[in-house]
């Protein structure tokens, strides 16, 4: 009782020093004097009568004296002894410390889980890692990566707190103490010169301790002499109030701006707030930490329990050492497997220039900032080197507005397989859209040993990466829950713990901010997101206001063809091609464009009638493709979801097995490229692919314009001789098909839907084309003659 009353005390003493400073500071504040007595009253009055009966509520008591009040009070600094200023704080609320700051320091276990993931990630060899937390406090970040993370006894050999605090280091003991920790040991010292027993670290943190670290420069330079440099990770969670302003001049070093920049008032407020506790929120020290190491993942986060207070997480690795440095730094900057490896410490030294070597935009950056002694690209330091790099602040995605179109593939990789006898000889560009086609083309029995994604989008790319990285890192089981069925349960999670290693920084923050309202499990799932999911909504709108929804079960779920044909002949073709329903949906431009996304180049090409298009479409499908089992694509887009017998060859038990493989996985040979398909194409190696997969990307061109026509000459020059560029189109014969014969291509339908026939499972298209590359052709783009051909 003596300590309770002691403590007690302490607070209503320390809230009539509050009196008498707000009573002194009035006109400061605006208020007059019967205001700040009522408050002071009601302040007294409140700690008085329950301090004794809660403990739970004394703690947040002291913890709101020592936070909020106390720096009205007159408190004098020691501008010499940083350890005495920090007792003066800490020394009344240590033994409360960790009570009080669960709901105030947000994101300090997925910090923990980021860190840990990534760390084993880099030190694949099994051996056990060490570990320091710099400003470690009373541990509670020790015992939550024990309890929530990783066992210590297993994981780790030797653990080191680091706090100048002595109150905050003597809880820390007592909770080693009592957990029984043997590789467990409490340092107090200063953050920017302590010295210990182990001299580098295979992780290093920072746990909302840089903050209150005056000398941060000292303390971050420190620790980069400490962190392993081919394996450590180093990790920060703090507040920060990033700006729009602080990205200038670093570009691509951030790994993201998903919410980095942070609206004026609440970076204006919050870091005036905490600044009276000598807590500081300038965005300097975060800028340090991305200026001394290369970021491997970058989070933005608010504390919205608290009035959206901003933090982040953050996670490096040493910006010239990191033993995966140049492993990535020759598969990201040259874009291209068949260019000359490239030493980084060579151009940073200028002991060799861009001359020297073809020139990709990865390249160009990595020398511009190497020149100014800033990292690489966040894509250089992430573990998979899928993603290749692009410029995450061009405004040439803006018109994308952070969402991706397709989150489904709509041509049938089956018959790209039978037209082009894709083998492990073949090098592999194609339109990335969701990844499906390359994930199929990665399946096959002998797949390509190269296949490149193309797609202006950025975030085509994040939902292909999360792909990618869940055959890597997940169950079979959960990569059907994510991808067969839409909906999962623990997405955050699965993030945080599974997939960040294998997702650059870019697509972390993406699915981070997304996942949970996308495959909730209570919501609509994957496949009614993106641009495509107005089509889907549009049909299960039309089944359900004409009274057709269950005959569409039917049908899904028919045994037979016949079975099939019956159901729609008799109930919803008629229905579906009235001329109320054909005209104001189904045969509609208008509706074919908002609802299909079909450009109105396309759907000029599809002659006088597109009810009739449609028709021709839809009606081979149904009498020739069983929609239950064989048909993913129609099941999809009218039940919503796959079923475990019709889906994409990489959601099956076969294709899930071949491309999760730990050894030899098809996977290693895919890059996604976020970019124009030109400028892709000029700067691959010349004559390195050998097909290109285009869809119906050309439909949309101009018939009038020039596009066209570079878009063919740089197919030709990536394309080696005898190379092939596979392509759908709505026409029977595209206008463009002359522009490739005139340009070097010999060109023939692989497959023409006339009417009543079907050319795939899907049938969209009228027709495919190969276009073949001749060997030579003349140099004002003219097809050679034979006459011509002969002097070669």
């Amino acid at each position: 009782m003596s300590a309770t009353f002691a403590s007690a005390t302490a607070v209503v003493t320390g809230m009539n020093d509050v009196v008498q400073k707000l009573l002194s500071s009035t006109s400061n504040f605006g208020l007059g004097d019967h205001w700040i007595l009522i408050l002071s009253a009601l302040l007294i009055i409140t700690a008085t009568s329950i301090i004794y009966s809660n403990e739970f509520i004394k703690s947040f008591l002291v913890f709101i004296y020592a936070c909020f009040l106390k720096p009205f009070t007159s408190r004098k600094v020691d501008h010499h002894n940083h350890q005495k200023n920090l007792e003066v704080f800490y020394k009344t609320q240590a033994k409360f410390y960790d009570t009080t700051r669960e709901v105030l320091l947000k994101g300090r276990e997925n910090a923990l889980k980021l860190a840990f993931s990534h760390a084993k990630a880099q030190n694949n060899n099994g051996k056990k890692l060490t570990w320091v937390d710099i400003g470690g406090g009373t541990g509670l970040n020790i015992e939550k990566m024990d309890r929530e993370v990783a066992d210590l006894a297993q994981h780790f050999e030797a653990i080191y707190l680091v706090d100048l605090s002595t109150s905050l280091c003597e809880i820390a003991q007592q909770r080693i103490d009592r957990n029984g920790w043997k590789n467990v040991f409490v340092h107090c010292g200063d953050a920017c010169d302590f010295e210990l027993p182990h001299k580098e670290f295979d992780l290093i943190t920072f746990s909302y301790s840089l903050s209150m670290i005056p000398l941060y420069h000292s303390a971050i330079d420190h620790a980069e002499k400490l962190l392993n440099p081919d394996t450590g990770i180093i990790c920060s969670v703090d507040f920060g109030v990033q700006s729009k302003s602080t990205s200038i001049g670093r570009t691509n070093v951030l790994g993201g701006t998903v919410n980095r920049h942070v609206p004026w008032f609440f970076r204006t407020f919050w870091r005036a707030w905490f600044e009276f506790d000598k807590v500081f929120l300038d965005p300097s020290r975060r800028e340090y930490l991305e200026y001394k190491f290369g970021t491997v993942k970058s989070v933005n986060c608010y504390n919205v329990a608290l009035g959206s207070i901003p933090y982040y997480i953050w996670l490096g690795v040493n910006k010239q050492e990191d033993a995966q440095l140049m492993y990535r730094f020759n598969q990201l900057a040259t874009e291209s497997p068949y260019l000359a490896p490239i030493d980084p410490k060579k151009y940073q030294s200028g002991e060799i220039t861009e001359k020297d070597s073809p020139v990709s935009k990865a390249l160009e950056a990595a020398v511009s900032n190497a020149k100014k002694g800033l990292p690489y690209p966040s894509q250089f330091y992430q573990q998979q080197t899928w993603r290749v790099y692009y410029d995450e602040l061009s405004t040439a995605y803006e018109m994308f507005n952070d969402e991706y179109i397709y989150a489904f593939t709509w041509e049938d990789p089956r018959e790209d397989a039978r037209i082009l006898n894709l083998t492990s000889r073949d090098t592999v560009l194609a339109i990335t859209s969701a990844g499906d086609n390359l994930l199929a083309y990665a399946s096959l029995p002998d797949p390509p040993r190269r296949i490149h994604g193309v797609d202006l989008n950025p975030a085509q790319g994040h939902l292909v990466e999360l792909k990618l990285a869940s055959l890597t890192a997940l169950s079979h089981e959960e990569m059907w829950k994510l991808f067969g069925e839409g909906k999962i349960e623990n997405i955050y999670e699965l993030l945080i713990t599974k997939l960040a290693p294998h997702l650059s920084s870019n697509a972390l923050q993406y699915w981070l901010s997304k996942g949970e309202k996308t495959f909730h499990p209570n919501g609509k799932g994957l496949y009614d997101t993106g641009f495509s999911r107005w089509a889907l909504r549009s049909a299960r709108y039309i089944f359900a206001i004409t009274g057709l929804s269950s005959k569409v079960d039917q049908m899904c779920k028919a045994k037979t063809v016949s079975e099939q044909k019956k159901i729609w002949e008799s109930s919803i073709r008629p229905v579906l091609y009235s001329t109320i329903i054909g005209k104001i949906f189904v045969g509609n431009p208008v509706f074919l464009w908002k609802a299909l996304g079909v450009p109105a180049n396309q759907a000029s090409m599809m002659g006088n009638s597109v009810l009739q298009y449609i028709i021709d479409t839809l009606d081979p499908v149904i009498g020739n493709s069983l929609i239950s089992s064989d048909n993913y694509f129609y099941y999809l887009c009218l039940k919503g979801h796959y079923s475990p017998y019709n889906c994409p060859d990489y959601l099956t038990t076969q294709g899930f097995a071949k491309l999760s493989s730990k050894t030899n996985s098809p996977l290693e040979g895919i890059r996604l490229h976020t970019d124009y398909l030109n400028n892709v194409l000029d700067r691959l190696s010349s004559k390195t692919i050998s097909v290109a997969v285009i869809m119906d990307h050309m439909d949309w061109f101009d018939p009038n314009s020039e596009d066209v026509n570079n878009e063919i000459d740089a197919l030709y020059g990536a394309l080696c001789d005898g190379g092939r560029v596979l392509l759908r189109t709505a026409a029977l014969k595209p206008w463009y098909i002359k522009n490739f014969e005139k340009r070097g291509f010999t060109c023939k339908p692989a497959g023409v839907r006339n009417s009543g026939t079907m050319i795939d499972r899907v049938n969209m298209y009228a027709s495919t084309w190969v276009c073949t590359k001749i060997a030579k052709r003349s140099t004002d783009g003219r097809k050679m003659s034979t006459i011509e051909l002969d002097k070669f």
